[in-house]
């Protein structure tokens, strides 16, 4: 963190021109003319578990996010229609096969932790009419670039804040092999979304998805969703934009579904594995605030919270989540673009799953206090030192107890 905020100081000034390393080359310029606009950005971490957790260890992991965007308009074929070819390619250097062997976290400390392998993620085609008042996604989709979002909780790092525990029932991430029940990071899966905005300020959206997106393993390429079976999962959420005391807000109020049978913790014990049951809907809220402005009206200082509840305690792993943070802009007059930010979140276990694996394992619940900053070195890179205390997150073999790790991380992204 040091190193980042000695560099964050020394100050920076560039021009839009240099928004990619490679800038605007000649190549890439008649393509994105042609309406064909090839992207690529690497995401490199080096994450360190110092005290508590299962066992103290460095781990090091790398995202190239890759792809190709094609604007209909400008291809000569009809307006306001696009396409996203997007890849993923994963690879993590370290002890064990997840960097949860070292903080026993549920929740990885990053949400770009993922199982070694190059994926096809995205792929759909985007359809937008009236200024974007309707707008239309089909094709393989992930569920968290649409719904659950918060315009502040991008800057954390640990996973909670990406797509709700809540919501999605199972580890997020679906990091070290995991397999979820909802289209998240890292594995997407067929679906389709409507997003209706009948005035300026309140929209609604309407996701539907192929339920069982398959595991997230190196033989998925990104298709193993036909191996799966089929079921349906469906996300709805509201949103209004409000002003309170002259400060911007927005509120949103959604709900997830699943038509998949899920297990009843409360049927299992030691001798027998649970029977599978049908879900209920689980629902959440989204709030983000502009608690300061400055005088030009953006926001110096943002506030959000969100929150997960799953009404069936007997099929859930997640009863309950909630996080809630500061965001800081331009915290230093000569650093405009850098921010700064603290966030907790809080994961709540279901009673019965914490029975059916034991008390032992999995503890009531688990907390998380990021500290993080974020360092425009340049317009194609940046640095991002980030400080997370999870607080009781996994046993000591040795002593039985379960110990508060503190994890140190660094994150590099260059935008080519």
């Amino acid at each position: 963190m040091i190193v980042c905020l000695s560099f964050a100081l020394a100050g920076y000034t560039s021009s839009a021109q240099d928004s990619a390393l490679l800038g605007a080359w000649g190549v890439r310029q008649k393509l994105a003319a042609q309406g064909v606009e090839p992207y690529a950005v690497l995401t490199s971490e080096v994450w360190g578990d110092v005290s508590g957790g299962l066992k103290t260890g460095a781990w090091y992991d790398h995202l190239l996010d890759f792809g190709v965007r094609l604007d209909t308009a400008k291809l000569g074929w009809w307006n306001n229609g696009s396409f996203l070819v997007q890849a993923h390619w994963v690879q993590h250097i370290g002890e064990g096969d997840c960097f949860g062997e070292h903080t026993g976290a549920f929740n990885p400390v990053s949400g770009i932790m993922a199982g070694n392998q190059i994926r096809v993620f995205n792929l759909y085609y985007r359809q937008s009419w009236r200024d974007d008042a309707v707008v239309v996604k089909v094709g393989q989709i992930a569920v968290d670039d649409d719904f659950m979002l918060s315009d502040y909780t991008g800057l954390f790092l640990n996973s909670a804040f990406g797509a709700m525990p809540s919501q999605v029932g199972t580890p997020v991430a679906t990091s070290c092999g995991g397999g979820p029940a909802f289209p998240i990071y890292s594995v997407a899966a067929p679906g389709v979304v409507l997003r209706v905005r009948p005035a300026e300020s309140f929209y609604s959206q309407l996701g539907l998805y192929y339920g069982n997106p398959g595991p997230d393993e190196t033989d998925n390429y990104g298709f193993d969703w036909v191996n799966q079976s089929a079921e349906l999962g469906l996300f709805w959420e509201n949103g209004v934009n409000y002003s309170l005391a002259k400060h911007g807000g927005a509120f949103r109020l959604g709900l997830s579904y699943h038509t998949g049978p899920m297990d009843d913790f409360s049927t299992a014990n030691k001798n027998n594995a649970p029977v599978e049951k049908q879900t209920v809907p689980n629902y959440f809220a989204v709030n983000d605030f502009q608690l300061l402005a400055d005088k030009d009206a953006k926001t110096k200082l943002g506030l959000f919270f969100r929150g997960g509840i799953t009404p069936d305690l007997d099929s859930s792993m997640v009863s309950l989540y909630a996080d809630a943070g500061l965001n800081w802009f331009a915290p230093f007059p000569i650093r405009p673009d850098d921010m700064a930010g603290v966030a907790v979140s809080y994961t709540k276990f279901g009673q019965a799953f914490r029975d059916s694996t034991g008390l032992n394992t999995i503890a009531a619940d688990e907390t998380t206090l990021e500290f993080t900053y974020k360092a425009q070195m340049t317009r194609w890179f940046t640095l991002q030192a980030d400080t997370q205390i999870l607080f009781n997150p996994a046993v000591n073999p040795n002593s039985g107890t379960r110990e508060t790790a503190v994890v140190f991380g660094m994150r590099a992204v260059v935008t080519f």
